[in-house]
């Protein structure tokens, strides 16, 4: 028997790549699929877990950085409690998300046959739990950063502060307000098992509002800092200290979650799903390391204070100031430097040199109006 008629033919036209499936409906109608169709399924499923799963570890990893690295009496400001709340729910939130893609939602039947009758009620309320934490990590976000902005600007005048108030707020009640609808909407139809194509449009809108409420925060903040430091120069202030630090790391909360935002209009869905999600995320992020930078480099300048070199006016005004608390602090960020530079200016240029100092270390340390006041004196 000849060899040649036990190899099969293969057909010209017939790609095995390509080849489709019949299954059938529950009733019993067939439907077909392809391989590329599964591929497709599998690709995605793989990608959108990565995106979650990068954010559940850079979330986890900054949150035990700040609850190790942030001093006990640091932990009671409404800075330090919003930036770890933010970063819990963020973790919690992200994990919630890549159980949707191991669990029955994502079951290759359920998605093909669009037949979800086998998903438990508890997966309901897991999807509709993860769009709300959504929500309430970007309430956590805006509030931080209006206590941020609200600190900063207690130097200027009374009119600015209400104007610069007014502006915060209104930005982020929009923004806020368009991810209620949102999240609302989104539940109405996960428990109706409805497709949310129709409110695409509520979904552009609500990353757009959220990401120039950000910038419009970050560009008040920075700017802020920026005249502050640039005031510091005329002074001859040069030292890089807790100020400039929060100048930097306030254009990176500013430009860097913006470009996520626009990459997410660039970039291929089907290549980087869901790359939305990570805008709040760079935020919560960047918010307490640029506490927890600025609250290293008080300390170097406390231990740089207590030296040998130390000018003596410092270590008097840090006993008269106590030990510990947001005032000790104050104190320990004026350098040998700063000292002698504000001891030699007219009386108003010392003040605001004073005042350009409180400011930079008040953006995210969350010193009050009040404390302010009182170191000045």
């Amino acid at each position: 028997m000849d060899a040649s008629t036990d190899t099969p033919t293969s057909t010209p036209d017939f790609d095995p790549f390509h080849q489709s499936f019949t299954i059938l409906f529950p009733d019993g109608t067939p439907f077909n699929f392809t391989v590329d169709d599964i591929n497709a399924y599998t690709q995605y499923g793989i990608r959108i877990t990565i995106n979650f799963s990068s954010q559940i570890g850079a979330c986890l990893m900054v949150l035990v950085v700040l609850l190790m690295l942030t001093k006990q009496e640091k932990r009671r400001s409404p800075i330090f409690i919003l930036n770890a709340l933010a970063l819990a729910l963020g973790v919690i939130r992200n994990v919630l998300l890549c159980m949707y893609f191991t669990g029955p939602w994502y079951h290759p039947y359920a998605v093909f046959a669009l037949d979800y009758s086998r998903v438990p009620q508890t997966q309901y309320g897991i999807s509709i739990t993860s769009s709300t934490l959504t929500l309430l990590v970007l309430i956590l976000v805006e509030i931080s950063l209006i206590l941020q902005i609200r600190v900063m600007c207690v130097t200027a005048t009374s009119v600015l502060r209400f104007w610069i108030a007014v502006l915060s707020i209104t930005m982020a009640m929009i923004a806020i307000g368009f991810r209620f609808a949102y999240t609302v909407l989104n539940a109405i139809a996960i428990r109706a098992v409805e497709s949310f194509t129709k409110y695409e449009w509520l979904g552009s809108a609500t990353n757009i509002t959220a990401t120039i409420s950000i910038c419009v925060f970050s560009a008040i903040f920075t700017a802020r800092l920026g005249l502050a430091i640039r005031q510091r120069k005329r002074l001859g202030l040069h030292q890089f200290g807790p100020m400039q630090i929060l100048f930097v790391m306030g254009c990176q909360t500013m430009v860097i979650p913006a470009c996520f935002s626009l990459l997410q209009y660039i970039a291929n869905e089907s290549e980087v799903p869901y790359f939305s999600a990570q805008v709040l995320t760079v935020v919560s992020i960047f918010l307490p390391l640029s506490s927890l930078w600025a609250s290293a480099s008080l300390g170097d300048n406390s231990k740089a204070s207590n030296g040998p070199d130390a000018h003596r006016t410092l270590l008097k005004d840090d006993t008269s100031h106590g030990t510990g608390g947001s005032a000790g602090g104050k104190a320990s960020l004026t350098t040998d430097t700063t000292a002698s530079r504000a001891s030699t200016l007219p009386p108003s240029k010392a003040r605001k040199a004073d005042d350009d100092l409180e400011a930079g270390d008040g953006g995210l340390l969350a010193h009050t109006s009040s404390n302010l006041a009182k170191e000045k004196h």
